[in-house]
């Protein structure tokens, strides 16, 4: 699982590092995908499986819709498989890169199956929006509704 945030540096070749615990959590993987996000102003990432899900995803819409094509494109399209180097840096395109506003700062937000990359100062009222929300949201978690019953009545 991606968990936690990092930050990282940019440099002038645009390398930038993959936290050492997002490239575990990739299980052996030596590549990682990255795509412009649908709906927010930063990157998003992950691994093979990530990539398998979406490709089932989106194979399960009718294969004249336009939304399957729309949404092919926007992730496989738009989006680049970037190999690790020996540091665990990648080298990103300029592309994505302005596409986030990143420039000589990443910040590599776990988000359980994914990540998230910003610009940092884009980041934080995007984190405030999201820290109300959990708030609001949390009669939603049982973490407990896979166990038994007699581990924790009710």
């Amino acid at each position: 699982m991606f968990l936690s945030s990092h930050e990282s540096g940019v440099d002038a070749k645009k390398r930038v590092s993959i936290p050492a615990s997002f490239r575990r959590a990739l299980a052996g993987e030596d590549s990682v995908f990255v795509w412009p996000s649908l709906d927010k102003n930063c990157l998003e990432g992950g691994g093979d499986r990530l990539v398998a899900r979406f490709q089932n995803a989106i194979m399960r819409l009718k294969p004249m819709d336009q939304r399957r094509e729309a949404l092919s494109y926007a992730i496989f399209g738009r989006g680049r498989s970037y190999k690790f180097d020996d540091g665990g840096r990648i080298v990103m395109d300029a592309e994505l890169l302005d596409f986030a506003g990143i420039t000589d700062k990443a910040l590599f937000v776990g988000l359980g199956d994914r990540f998230q990359i910003w610009a940092p100062q884009d980041h934080q009222p995007r984190l405030s929006e999201l820290q109300n929300l959990a708030r609001d949201s949390m009669d939603l978690l049982d973490p407990f509704d896979d166990e038994p019953e007699a581990l924790h009545p009710r």
